[in-house]
């Protein structure tokens, strides 16, 4: 998406949604604990995502800038709202969650695993999964980029122990 599609018009706004809906929905997907909280959380980041778009600089890819709306829409969130009480399996978000996406049970275990890991490890792991080189992790994450490269090898061990037990 050019940097100038990013006028705060519904036309760009549904072209930014068909582009990066597939991250947006990754992100909520392994923040929410229940689909309820997916729902919110997307619709959230939506909201966010409209909101944000006349600021939208260009100092970052677009691609970027909606994940990191993504995960701190999410995050904060999952901060305002904590629940003990979830409604609905977060196995019931697949077909909530698809929207084009591709899901598949390997894909299911590894989100699986994902979910153990704190906040922060999980957003880094995600943007790592997500083909997002070390340099692009370390400017959403806020830390430098030496960080992220020892920290998402602690977070790749920790996940071969989790799928070893």
């Amino acid at each position: 998406m050019d940097i100038s599609l990013l006028e705060k018009t519904d036309d760009n706004f549904l072209q930014l949604l068909r582009e990066h809906g597939c991250t947006v929905n990754r992100v909520c997907y392994m923040y929410a604990g229940c689909v309820e909280d997916y729902e919110d959380m997307r619709q959230e980041t939506y909201v966010n995502l409209w909101r944000g778009m006349a600021r939208f600089r260009g100092e970052s890819d677009v691609r970027t800038w909606v994940y990191r709306v993504a995960l701190n829409s999410c995050v904060s969130f999952f901060r305002r709202n904590r629940r003990a009480d979830a409604h609905t399996p977060l196995s019931a978000l697949t077909d909530v969650a698809d929207d084009g996406c591709n899901r598949n049970e390997l894909i299911s275990e590894m989100h699986r695993l994902i979910n153990r890991l704190d906040h922060v490890e999980k957003a880094m792991i995600l943007l790592w999964l997500d083909g997002y080189p070390y340099d692009a992790i370390a400017d959403v994450m806020a830390m430098p980029r030496n960080t992220v490269a020892s920290r998402l090898k602690r977070i790749k061990e920790k996940l071969v122990r989790y799928s070893e037990e």
